[in-house]
């Protein structure tokens, strides 16, 4: 047995028995009293079924498990565990533990009180935590009947995946810019998602004007061709920078700036793709730079989710490099939204020099570090308001819904 095996080994009850055992042997030798010899028999007898029955209650089992290959951040999901025995005899007080990297405590236990034939045990958990997890292995251990000792027996074979896609919160009513900086009514599609502009009105025809433009009903009242006139829409388009400093990602878990500043993503990605703009996504990652371009559409949407889910807070690379980079690639017509982790509004950094590569100013998202830092049981900070124009500062607990509806 290895030292690290033997560590902490007299913990088990399985030691004490044993060590019992051995001193009433000793004392039976010594004394020449049967009842002692009796005594240590018995307890040494104790021992070996404790140790022998748990890894025949253990043997010839195998698991499956069955769940969605996809969820959404806080949705509950069905878990289907199949157990098969093989042989005659029932098996008792098992445990199955899984590994489940998307809760908050990843090793998940599931008590099976008797096991006989093939039977199947379902049981429902929400997923905490988005990403793309890789679950498993499985292991069956048992400690019946007399808790001496416990086995475990690891099936390899028992890993999977399941991608969990960041959950999003509702917007209403946020004011964008179309691609020449003017305010764009956004609740309005515009041409790049139906073909056309926002009907306005009608016109005497034109030479030149196209044939597809006529409105028929108005030229039969007027005894005239009669067009139809256009009001010109404009689209936004937003690419969003995030930061994958591990520096800047103070909190834990959901409530960290990182899962923020993701959560934050989808829902725009969600409130553009409802309002007919366009939406790209940047984040430099310890494998390099990812980056989806500004698109629009829900199969876009569905893109950047799955890109959403992907990304972590690995990357020590320069956040101002990034956000250089990104701005090259969305354009002059693009607008960047910029995430940064700062103790006030006034520390919150200068924008990197970008005037030659797009046009519009950035909006910054900026959260609140004091408040992140805070205990996971403590209340957080009101948000401070701010005088600063495209700037929306976020505390921890704060509700994002009504920060980013105007």
């Amino acid at each position: 047995m290895s030292p690290v095996a033997l560590r902490g080994i007299w913990r088990h009850a399985g030691f004490w028995l044993g060590s019992l055992s051995l001193l009433i042997m000793l004392a039976a030798w010594n004394s020449g009293e049967s009842r002692l010899y009796q005594l240590g028999v018995l307890l040494g007898a104790t021992l070996i079924a404790g140790y022998w029955l748990p890894r025949r209650n253990v043997r010839g089992i195998s698991v499956s498990r069955q769940l969605p290959a996809e969820s959404h951040e806080g949705d509950e999901i069905e878990v289907a565990l199949r157990l098969q025995a093989k042989g005659f005899f029932a098996r008792y007080m098992l445990q199955v533990r899984d590994r489940l990297p998307f809760l908050e405590q990843p090793d998940y236990p599931v008590l099976i009180a008797r096991l006989s034939g093939q039977q199947q045990f379902n049981y429902r958990i929400t997923c905490e935590r988005r990403g793309v997890h890789s679950l498993g292995p499985l292991q069956v251990s048992s400690e019946f009947p007399l808790a001496l000792m416990r086995v475990s027996l690891p099936l390899s074979d028992s890993q999977t995946e399941i991608r969990v896609l960041p959950a999003t919160f509702p917007i209403e009513g946020l004011t964008l810019a179309g691609r020449t900086g003017y305010p764009t009514d956004s609740h309005q599609v515009g041409p790049s998602s139906r073909g056309q502009d926002t009907f306005a009105g009608v016109r005497d025809y034109r030479r030149g004007d196209s044939m597809r433009h006529i409105h028929w009903r108005a030229s039969a009242r007027r005894g005239e061709w009669v067009v139809r006139e256009y009001e010109q829409i404009e689209n936004a388009e937003l690419v969003v920078v995030l930061d994958a400093n591990p520096d800047a990602n103070l909190g834990h878990g959901r409530e960290s700036c990182f899962e923020y500043a993701v959560r934050i993503t989808a829902s725009l990605a969600r409130y553009a793709t409802e309002n007919g703009h366009k939406i790209g996504v940047f984040c430099q990652q310890s494998d390099g730079v990812r980056w989806l371009a500004p698109d629009s559409g829900w199969h876009h949407y569905r893109h950047l989710l799955e890109f959403l889910a992907g990304v972590e807070a690995d990357s020590p690379g320069d956040y101002r490099e990034a956000v250089e980079q990104a701005a090259v690639l969305a354009g002059r017509q693009g607008r960047l939204w910029l995430f940064h982790t700062a103790e006030s509004p006034s520390a919150i950094p200068a924008v990197a020099a970008q005037g030659s590569h797009i046009d519009q100013v950035p909006v910054r998202v900026a959260f609140d570090a004091p408040s992140f830092r805070q205990r996971a049981d403590t209340r957080a900070s009101a948000p401070r308001p701010t005088a600063m124009p495209d700037l929306y500062w976020i505390s921890r607990g704060t509700n994002l819904s009504e920060v980013f509806t105007s």
